[in-house]
């Protein structure tokens, strides 16, 4: 759990046997949120199955709520696809990027004023970062991914 963010996470051979473990472990933690007088917005949740056939799946109840199939979630920023291609994220970061870039490009031009020691710190810690988080996690990506990046 981190602030309002939760993930839970299963592994099974079969998506039955991986959907097992998640319900039942919601069943206790909607307990557990009774009992502590938390709320949790099932309209916000979201499912994903990590797995290449279709999402005919049977669903996961939360408060007796069923929650639906997605094939892309965004966690902590880094958007995951269903086949873990992450090519979602690598175009959202790209276009991330570009608009930073956009935006700060009068600053870190080659005919721009300030010197170039300020113009590497605006690119260390306005734009460098944009490409840079998560990127051990997506990482591992196509090469076609990380070509339309640049």
């Amino acid at each position: 759990m981190y602030a309002d963010i939760t993930a839970l996470l299963a592994q099974g051979r079969t998506p039955i046997q991986a959907l097992t473990l998640p319900q039942n472990y919601l069943t206790k933690l909607e307990a557990w949120l009774i009992r502590r007088k938390i709320k949790l917005n099932v309209d916000k949740s979201e499912a994903i199955l990590f797995f290449k056939q279709k999402n005919d799946w049977p669903k996961i109840n939360i408060y007796d709520t069923p929650v639906d199939w997605t094939n892309e979630v965004k966690y902590l920023g880094v958007i995951l696809d269903k086949n873990l291609t992450f090519k979602s994220h690598t175009n959202h970061a790209r276009e991330k990027f570009n608009k930073a870039l956009r935006a700060q490009y009068s600053l870190i031009c080659k005919n721009s004023s300030p010197f170039i020691e300020n113009k590497l710190l605006i690119y260390l810690a306005y734009i460098r970062p944009i490409l840079a988080y998560a990127s051990p996690i997506w990482g591992c990506t196509s090469k076609s991914n990380l070509t339309q990046m640049g």
